[in-house]
């Protein structure tokens, strides 16, 4: 993560910080807000060839760094040289080790800046905890939670031009008549039902899709599925990768390579054509769907997406409650409480039981009734 560079306040001398919601930097000391430089000038995200990305890209996050390693995740941080990092904004760890440095990293090209801040972030958290069911009591607790990061976390996102050609076999479905005998009554009776068949009929056809802007996660601190629950984000809202964005806030360095992001993206991209592929066959359904594609014009863009995570643990396994930044949508994992689950099982067993019981005396003739006098 790369601690933002230093904005001191033109008012008093403290740090500035990037305030969500605001159209700048504010000073929490004194209120002085320095206007977003870029806040009224368009922009439009660079897309790199994916064949020419070492010659391209910019090179590093800038200004005096150092960096951190989280000994638990793996999770690598950047921070100011002149400070320390404690702990880990995705698991909460506060054992971190000095890392090499590495200045070849790709350059961020574009940043959503945070929009929704600490205040609501813990607000939803408070909310989502005590909405959740068959947890354990503990959680509750955690309500309470003071420790909830704003972390940029680094994405790759990539475009192409895709063409392909697939095959297989439509059905066509159709109906014959089918004479059965059956009993009635006690005696045999001829009947006839209408019965669904398949024909079946070669089929081929071609597709052609661009793809824009397909995210992938390059985090190390965060898993590629749960930070998929907080999509999607307004990517048309970028701006252009500026330190001012960072200032109060956390940056993470990608430990996905470009390549092995590419590889994530054009699995997705492959999903999606398949789908469409399959439905351009034609009939009722089919089967032995084959599917050969080509990609070209392979772009991609390095960018930061604005997260609030709150890291807790439960009986020493790490749990992650997630914000989206921009949009407010809220994604996360939490304990079971098995004893919980067993009681309610129970509970409703008893449910079951009794109904059977009540069903089974009420169904049963009333005995009784003594002979009748000749």
């Amino acid at each position: 993560m790369a601690a933002g560079q230093n904005f001191p306040c033109p008012g008093c001398g403290a740090e500035l910080m990037w305030t969500p919601g605001a159209s700048g930097l504010t000073c929490e000391y004194c209120g002085h807000e320095v206007k977003e430089e870029a806040a009224n000038q368009p922009y439009l995200p660079t897309e790199h060839r994916l064949d020419q990305a070492a010659v391209s890209a910019a090179r590093g996050f800038g200004g005096d760094l150092q960096e951190f390693q989280c000994d638990a995740c793996g999770a690598i941080s950047e921070v100011d040289a002149k400070l320390t990092a404690t702990n880990c904004g995705f698991c909460g760890n506060d054992k971190l080790d000095l890392a090499e440095s590495h200045e070849d990293v790709i350059r961020p090209e574009s940043v959503l800046a945070f929009t929704v801040d600490k205040a609501k972030a813990i607000g939803d958290f408070q909310g989502w905890i005590s909405g959740l069911w068959f947890r354990p009591n503990a959680l509750k607790q955690l309500a309470r939670l003071e420790k909830i990061a704003g972390i940029y976390v680094p994405c790759w996102t990539y475009d192409a031009h895709t063409r392909s050609h697939w095959t297989a076999e439509a059905g066509y479905y159709y109906y014959v008549t089918e004479t059965y005998t059956t009993q009635e009554n006690g005696r045999s009776v001829t009947k006839t039902r209408q019965v669904r068949k398949t024909r079946w009929e070669p089929a081929a056809g071609r597709h052609a899709k661009f793809f824009d802007d397909v995210l992938v996660s390059a985090s190390k601190g965060l898993e590629q599925k749960l930070f998929e629950g907080l999509e999607p984000f307004r990517l048309e809202q970028l701006k252009q990768y500026d330190t001012q964005y960072l200032a109060g806030f956390t940056a993470e360095r990608y430990q996905l390579a470009l390549k092995d992001g590419y590889g994530t993206a054009k699995g997705k991209m492959e999903s999606t054509i398949r789908s469409e592929c399959g439905s351009m066959v034609p009939g009722d359904t089919h089967r032995n769907l084959r599917v050969s594609s080509h990609f070209s014009d392979v772009t991609f863009k390095h960018i930061l997406l604005p997260v609030w995570i709150a890291a807790y643990k439960y009986q020493g396994k790490v749990y992650q409650y997630l914000v989206n930044g921009q949009t407010g949508k809220t994604h996360g994992t939490a304990p079971w409480s098995w004893v919980k689950i067993a009681l309610a099982v129970l509970a409703v067993l008893a449910v079951l039981g009794v109904v059977a019981y009540l069903s089974q005396t009420q169904g049963t003739p009333s005995g009784g009734g003594g002979a009748g006098r000749p």
